[in-house]
This record gives C-alpha cells, structure tokens and sequence, in this order.
C-alpha cells in the first residue's frame, strides 16, 4: 500500500539520490576542465563505492572530489554517506553546505531534516519539512513527518496533516489507523468510529480494528452495536481474552453484573490470564458488591473460581471480607487464618483476623493470634490493642496492662485504649489509676457511654452510690438504649436490694438485645434473686455459666441461688469452685467457713 512507501521514502531517497546527484555534477559544465574531470572521477568511485555499501570508501572518494569542485551534489553525497554510517555531526555538516549551495533542492533539505530527527531535533527537522511542503505542496512524504513530528504534543495538528494526506492521495491504511489512534486518544469518540469503519470497509477481517471499534462504541454508550460486534468476533475466535473481557464489560456497562460474571469466570479459568488480572477481575466485582450487596455473592464466586488453582493471601483476604459483609463471621474467620499464614509480613491482616475474633467474643483465639501477631509487629498500635482488649475479657487483666500501656505509649490519646485501660486498672482494684485513664478518655469524648459505666462502677465500689447514680442517670439520658449501662445500672440496684423493678425493666432490654452475654443473664439472675424468685435466678445464671464456666462471681452466685432452694451441699460446691477461681473474694471464703449466706 502506498503508506509503506511513505515510510520508506526517507530510506530510500538514500540510495536513488545518487545518480541524480551524478546528473547534477556532469550536466553543470559541458566542457570540464581539469579540475573538474578529476572531482568527476572521483565521484564516480564514491558512487561505485557506495553501491556497493563501502561507506568509508565512498567517503574518501567524495572527500578527493569535493578537494576539486565544490559542487553541492557532492556535498550532498558526503551528508548522506557520513549519516549511513552513524556520524551525525559530519553529515549535518555537509548537509547544511549543501542546502547553502542550493536551498530549493528538495532531496537536500529531506537529507538535513532526516539527520535532525535523528539527533532528536525535531524543531529544526519540523522548520525543513514546512520549507519542503511550500516548495512542493504535493509532498507527501514531508507532510507524514510533519504528523509524526506533532503527533506527541499536537495531536490536532497533526490530525490536519494526516487528513491533507488523504486529500493528496485518497483512503489510506496506516493515515487511517493514526488518524483513528489519535481521535481515540483525544476522546473523539465518534469521530473514531467513523474512521474505523471506514478502515473496516478495507479489511473486514481485521481483529485489531474491530477491537478498536468495540472499545470506541463501548465508550460511546453505544453498548448493543459493540455487543452485536462482540459476538460476530467471538465466533471466529472464541478463546480470545480481550472479546470475553469486552463482552463481560458491555454487561457491566448495561448493569447486567450477572451475565457478565459468567464471562469473567471464564477468564480467571484460563491460564492465558496473569494472577495480577484475575485478581483485577474479582476487586471489580467485589468494588462493586460495596455498592449493591446483591453482588456479593457473584464476587465471592470469582474468588472461590480464582481460589482453586492458587493459595494465595489475597484471594483469602477478599473472601474473608466478603463472609464478614455477608454475615458470616465464622467462615470469614477461617479465611482471614489462612491469609494470616500466607501474609505473616502482613500486619493489616493479622489486625483483620483478631479484630473478628475480638468482636465474636472468641477472646482466647483472639489471644493466640494476637500473641503471635505481637512478635512480628511489637510496635503496631492496633496489634497491641486488640491484644490487650482480649486479655481483658479474658480476665488476663495483668497481661492486658502491659499490652493496653504499649498501646498507650505508641498513641496516648486513643479513647479505646485509655478506656480499656480504665478498665482494667479497675478489675486490678487499682481505682485512683483508673480514674486517671478514664477522666482522660472522658475529657476526649464526653459522652462516652462506656467510659461515664466504669467511672459510675469505681464510684459505686467505693460506694459512692450518689455519684454512681448520677452518672448512670446522665448515661441513660444520652442513650436510652445502650444494654450496657442499662445492665450495670440494673447490678448496682441489685447489688443493694432496691428499686428492683426498675432494674428488672432494664435488665430485661438488655438480655433481650443480647441472649447470649453471660454478664447479663447474670444480671437479670440476681435481680430474680433479690426478687425471691429462685427457680428463675437459677435458670438465669446457669445459661451464664454455660457461656462463661470460668468466671467465679457467676458460680458464687449460682451457689447463693442453691442455697436458697435448699441444696445446701451444691451450694458449698459452688462457693468452694468460685473461691479456687478467685481466692481473692474474702466475703465467699465467709460463706465456706460459715456454710451459710
């Protein structure tokens, strides 16, 4: 095709040069002289030289005749045969000594021009090129350098170029394929199209054009005239993976995130498709599942699909937050164990997994986990946290110091942590520490339910009821729903035998919020207790102990329950049980000696 000329034409002129640069020299004098005889003889050598390709010969040879006449065809010639050889400053030299001795000669100026493309100076080409296209308006040549030459920071100049090509010589291939690349680069989408389909028309049969058309009607919205193109293409060459991701993407496009997971299934199941892109596919579809949950499982089923022919932590990770968003911390635990092992350099994930296993109550796999994540990352401020809220309810309260102050050192204005330091200072009966870490947190958030309960709880141990009170009455204003402090406010009540209605109506919210909290149904037990009603009480606190069988104010109560139902013996069992738990609880070592409340 013409354009293949184009390209070469620069190449060529090379080598044709030669014998017009010959004709130049003989027909300038009729009658030489001598000097002129032997710059001919010369040139003719060069000229034999160099059509055998003996460029430093060919040199020599000019360079003698160019001793004898000056003639530019000459000059011409050492340009040309010098820039051959890579010797650029030379051949710009003789090239411009021949523009200087005739500026009109086409040949001349293409020579210059080359070489200074070539030294990367494309502003001095470009100016050759205009001086060539007003002396030959028809050159088609200098017009395609002129395109190349804008293309990068003019695009719409060259488009002007490429199209007065067109007018020279009519529909060409490659003038159509770069004015196509550099409207689909401008977002000319339309305009593209148009160019494609023209170029289409010549070559019906090329992939890479209908490619490109489906990715400009794609961009067009025009999404059944890509699809229609899509399935034609895909029956010559099913297995391609650029059309099945097309085609997925068109569905994507339509809102058809089904259909367009069947395609996308088939591209995490060819081998041809790197992991990196299969990984793409499934971020995709889970990005996606963010903004309509109904997708959450179409994502989940290209991660399972990725999943089985490769172990890898992200395709865990992602499987694992899916599960959480679909409720299932169970699974989504077991996935984010597995990238744990994968990822150990990952402390994200470790945080991840004991995150879960915190807020599922699993405290003591919590402790496992975190323990190890803790000699990986000694300094992570949320490794030491999770670590040392897990400690604490696990009523490790001596290790949740050490991990919640470590905590503490890395970010000492974290209202968690200081409120769950608060908290632990207090199960350790040191209360004037606690109230420091408290008053702090309080001071950050004023309206912390959590940290308003543990202060009320030190005030109410040191029985300061008026003060506990108050802070349970204004906690109950902020939040009326809160289970937590309408269970703490319901123990204190209990604790002292009054108002047991009102403690039994709160008590009763919170178990209802949350059967399965061992510390309420201990709760709601030792309201019924005080209420008199046993049989109650020991349902209660027995649920408790089912969830929590290790924590000693539960069996002590359960041993007060039994006591007051006549099982006497049980309940020495109990008190002596609770007591080994806890042997710092003097008033059940009363209880013990005495065999009686």
């Amino acid at each position: 095709m013409r354009i293949k000329l184009f390209i070469a034409i620069s190449a060529v002129f090379l080598f044709s040069c030669t014998k017009d640069a010959i004709r130049e020299n003989s027909s300038i004098d009729q009658n030489p002289g001598p000097n002129e005889r032997l710059a001919q003889a010369f040139f003719i050598d060069g000229s034999i030289a160099e059509m055998k390709g003996l460029y430093n010969d060919a040199i020599n040879h000019y360079l003698e005749a160019a001793k004898f006449d000056k003639q530019p065809g000459i000059l011409y010639s050492l340009a040309k045969n010098y820039y051959r050889i890579n010797k650029l400053s030379k051949a710009l030299y003789y090239a411009r000594k021949a523009v200087d001795n005739d500026s009109t000669n086409i040949d001349f100026l293409s020579l210059q021009a080359t070489i200074y493309s070539t030294a990367h100076m494309p502003d001095s080409a470009e100016t050759l090129y205009h001086k060539i296209v007003k002396l030959d308006s028809s050159n088609v040549t200098a017009y395609y350098n002129l395109a190349q030459i804008s293309e990068p920071k003019m695009p719409n100049v060259a488009l002007s170029y490429y199209k007065k090509i067109l007018e020279l010589v009519g529909p060409e291939w490659n003038v159509l394929v770069k004015i196509a690349e550099i409207n689909e680069r401008l977002g000319n989408v339309d305009t593209t199209i148009g160019t494609v389909e023209e170029l289409l028309n010549m070559n019906p049969s090329d992939l890479q054009l209908q490619k490109l058309l489906m990715e400009s009607y794609i961009k067009a919205g025009k999404y059944e005239n890509a699809l229609k193109l899509i399935e034609e293409s895909l029956i010559s060459y099913p297995d391609d993976p650029n059309l099945i991701e097309m085609k997925g993407n068109v569905l994507i496009q339509k809102g058809e995130w089904k259909k367009a997971s069947y395609e996308y299934i088939k591209l995490v199941k060819s081998s041809d498709i790197s992991f990196e892109n299969k990984i793409r596919i499934g971020t995709a579809f889970y990005l996606q599942a963010e903004r309509d949950p109904v997708n959450y499982d179409l994502a989940s089923e290209i991660f399972k699909t990725i999943n089985i022919d490769t172990v890898d932590w992200q395709v865990n990770a992602y499987l694992g937050e899916i599960e959480v968003r679909k409720g299932r911390d169970s699974s989504a635990i077991e996935y984010f164990k597995v990238a744990a092992e994968l990822a150990e350099w990952n402390n994200q994930i470790w945080v991840r997994l004991g995150g879960l296993l915190f807020d599922t109550r699993r405290y003591k796999e919590s402790i496992i986990y975190m323990s190890k994540a803790f000699e990986k990352f000694p300094n992570d401020f949320a490794v030491n946290l999770i670590y040392g809220l897990s400690l604490s309810s696990d009523n490790d309260h001596v290790s949740a110091k050490e991990a919640l102050q470590r905590a503490l050192n890395l970010n000492p204005d974290d209202l968690t942590a200081l409120s769950a330091m608060g908290f632990t200072m207090n199960q350790l009966k040191e209360d004037d520490k606690a109230l420091k870490f408290l008053n702090k947190a309080l001071a950050l958030d004023s309206k912390n339910i959590q940290v308003i309960s543990i202060i009320a709880m030190i005030h109410e141990s040191r029985k300061d009821y008026a003060v506990s009170d108050s802070l349970y009455t204004e906690a109950i204003k902020i939040d009326s729903t809160d289970v937590l402090i309408l269970n703490n406010y319901a123990y204190s009540l209990a604790e002292r035998g009054i108002s047991l209605e009102e403690a039994l109506s709160m008590s009763k919210k919170a178990v209802e919020s949350e059967p399965t909290n061992s510390s309420y149904l201990d709760t709601i037990g030792w309201i019924y207790y005080r209420l008199g009603e046993y049989k109650k009480a020991r349902s209660y606190i027995e649920d408790a102990i089912k969830i929590e069988d290790k924590n000693a104010t539960l069996i002590d109560h359960l041993g007060d329950v039994n006591f007051k139902l006549g099982n006497k013996t049980k309940a020495m069992d109990l008190w002596k049980k609770a007591f080994e738990l806890d042997s710092t609880k003097t008033e059940i070592k009363n209880k013990i000696i005495k065999g009686d409340l």
